[in-house]
Order: C-alpha cells, then sequence, then structure tokens
C-alpha cells in the first residue's frame, strides 16, 4: 500500500515537475512571440511613417501645381473678360450711333410728311371753303326760287280767295235779294190779312186811325225770327183765321181778338249753327247746297248764310257752283 502510495506519490511528483517545464516552455513561447511581434509592429510604423511623409510630398507638389494652374487660368480669363467689355462697349457705342442716324432720319422723314400732310390740308381747306360757298350760292339761289315760287303761290291763293270771295258776296247779295223778296210778300201778306181783319171786325166803318206802326229797321229784319220768314206759302193758313173769329166776335159780342202772332224759335237761332253746319257737311263728302242745308237743320236762311259765310272766311269750307263742302286741307 505504502509502495503504491509512494509510487503515486513520484507519478505525481513527476507529473508536477512536467507541467511546470511545459509552463515554463509556453512561457518562453510566448514571450518569444511577443519579441518578434514588437519588432514586427516596429517596423510596420517605420514604413508607414514613411509612407505617409512620401503621400504628403506627393499632396503638397500636386496642391501647388493646382494653385499655380488656377492662378494661370484667372489671369487667363481676366484677360478675357477685359477684351469682351472693350468689344463690347464698342459695339454698345457703334448700336448708339447707329440709333442715333435712325433716329435723326426718322425725323427728317416725320417732318416732311408733317409738311406735306399741312400742305395737303391747307390745299383741302381752300377746296372745301371754295365748294362751301359755292354751296352756299346754290343754296341761296334755290331759297330764291322758292320764296318766289311761294310768293307766286300765294297770289294765285289770294286771287282764287279774292274770286271765292267775290262769288260768295255775290251769292249772298242774291240770298239777300231773294229774302228782301220774300219779305216783302210777306209784308203785303200781312196788310191783306190785316185789311181783311178790319172788314171782318169792323165791317164797311171807317176805324180810328191808328198810329203808324215804326217800320223796322234792316238789322231787325235780318235779326227776325225764322218763323217770322217763312214762305207765304206756309202764312196763308194764318189767313183762314179770321173767319172763324169773325164768327166768335158776332155770337159774344165782343171785340174779336188780334191775330196771334206766328211763333219764334229762339231756341233754335241760339244753337251754334257754324258747328252743326260744319258737321253736317263733314257728313256730306259731295257738299250740300244752301237749301238742302236748311231744310235739314231747321234754320233759316240768315241763319244758315251767317254760318256758310263764317266757315268761308275761316277757310274751313269752300263753296263752287252754289255747293259747299269741306276744304281738303281742313280734313287734314
Amino acid at each position: 500500500m505504502a509502495a503504491l502510495r509512494d509510487e503515486w506519490e513520484t507519478a505525481r511528483a513527476t507529473r508536477q515537475e512536467e507541467v511546470i517545464q511545459r509552463r515554463a516552455t509556453v512561457l518562453e513561447e510566448l514571450a518569444h512571440c511577443q519579441q518578434s511581434r514588437e519588432a514586427d509592429a516596429a517596423q510596420m510604423r517605420a514604413s508607414l511613417a514613411e509612407h505617409y511623409a512620401a503621400v504628403q510630398d506627393e499632396t503638397n507638389l500636386y496642391l501647388t501645381q493646382v494653385e499655380q494652374q488656377r492662378r494661370a487660368m484667372a489671369r487667363q480669363t481676366a484677360q478675357q473678360l477685359k477684351e469682351f467689355d472693350a468689344e463690347l462697349r464698342s459695339a454698345v457705342a457703334d448700336q448708339r450711333a447707329a440709333n442715333q442716324e435712325d433716329l435723326f432720319e426718322l425725323q427728317q422723314a416725320t417732318q416732311e410728311k408733317l409738311a406735306g400732310h399741312m400742305h395737303d390740308r391747307a390745299v383741302m381747306r381752300s377746296r372745301q371753303a371754295q365748294a362751301l360757298s359755292e354751296y352756299v350760292v346754290e343754296l341761296e339761289d334755290v331759297v330764291a326760287d322758292y320764296l318766289a315760287e311761294i310768293k307766286e303761290n300765294r297770289e294765285a291763293t289770294a286771287v282764287v280767295d279774292r274770286a271765292q270771295r267775290h262769288r260768295d258776296r255775290e251769292a249772298l247779295t242774291e240770298d239777300v235779294e231773294a229774302l228782301r223778296e220774300e219779305f216783302t210778300v210777306y209784308r203785303q201778306q200781312m196788310r191783306d190779312f190785316r185789311e181783311d181783319l178790319r172788314q171782318s171786325v169792323w165791317g164797311d166803318a171807317v176805324p180810328q186811325a191808328a198810329p203808324a206802326a215804326p217800320k223796322p229797321p234792316k238789322s231787325a229784319a235780318k235779326s227776325r225770327p225764322a218763323a217770322a220768314r217763312k214762305s207765304p206759302t206756309k202764312a196763308k193758313p194764318v189767313a183762314t183765321k179770321p173767319a172763324t173769329m169773325k164768327s166768335v166776335a158776332k155770337s159774344n159780342g165782343a171785340k174779336a181778338p188780334a191775330p196771334a202772332a206766328p211763333k219764334a224759335t229762339p231756341a233754335k237761332a241760339a244753337v251754334p249753327t257754324e258747328e252743326a253746319v260744319f258737321e253736317y257737311l263733314q257728313d256730306h263728302n259731295d257738299g250740300a247746297r244752301l237749301t238742302e242745308i236748311e231744310s235739314t237743320l231747321g234754320i233759316n236762311r240768315f241763319q244758315a248764310v251767317d254760318a256758310l259765310r263764317s266757315l268761308i272766311q275761316k277757310e274751313l269750307i269752300v263753296q263752287k257752283d252754289r255747293t259747299y263742302r269741306i276744304q281738303e286741307e281742313a280734313v287734314l
């Protein structure tokens, strides 16, 4: 047992020695490796430093060359810019000179055109003045001819109006003469009626002289009502009244009343006959005669003649061959 123990311890001591030797060998190899690595590192640092210095020298040389090239290009560019500026200034000066020449030529052309236009305007003004003076002379001649024509027309119209007035005056005179004759016949009939009445009332006895009735003036005869100027044929029935009145007087023994006076028509005389006659003629384009107007409107001869004369004087109607009609200008 003890031998085994001794053998184990011997083997143990041997193994411990072998471990110590291997540790020492490993440490020695590690130290050698560290020395070789340090030597390699130092050599590497030296080679890198040499390479850095070489690269730095090349870079400085390159920068120096680039700076020299840039300076040369800057001097060349400045020279080119200076030359371009000089050329540009020269071109601008030439262009300005050309523009000045063009402007001077344009001003001269404009002045010449203005002078030509002024001359044309003066010529045109003189021509227009001449044409206007001729037109004024022609217009004065036309106006003079027109005025002469108007004067001739007025004179012709005045002659026609005078002739028309003369014919109207003659027609009115004839109407007045006819009315006078009718009035003379009417007075004679009234005298006969008075003699018959006196004979029927008083017989053959001579009555007291009655005061002479005043002779009516001509104006009163003209203003007599229409009923008093009726034709003798219409007054005849009145003359038959005394016979009846005589029988009444004999039966009653009283004085017979005076014969009734003819009824007057003042209402019709007060009617504006001019408007009625004018409206009547407006409804009859072919005109109407004096008797037709009297009978239709129920007016007497004096009223009809006065209304027609007034309308003729107002140039509203005209008379032709005893026919009255509306004047064309009044219709328009």
